[in-house]
C-alpha cells in the first residue's frame, strides 16, 4: 500500500495531506528508496513531503 500512495503521490493525483496519518511513516521510507534508486530527486521529495530529504 505505501509503494501505490508513493505511485499516486508522484503523479500528482494525491497529496500528503489526503494521505492517512498511518501511512506517511512508510511512504517516506518508500519515497527515500526513490530517492536513492534515482527515480526522483530530493527536491521532489520535498515537495511531496514538505521535508528536506535526509540520507
Amino acid at each position: 500500500m505505501n509503494a501505490i500512495w508513493a505511485n499516486r503521490l508522484i503523479a500528482g493525483t494525491k497529496t500528503w495531506d489526503e494521505m492517512p496519518a498511518s501511512r506517511q511513516k512508510g511512504v517516506k521510507a518508500e519515497l527515500a528508496e526513490r530517492v536513492e534508486s534515482g527515480e526522483i530527486t530530493a527536491d521532489r521529495y520535498k515537495e511531496i513531503t514538505g521535508e528536506d530529504y535526509v540520507a
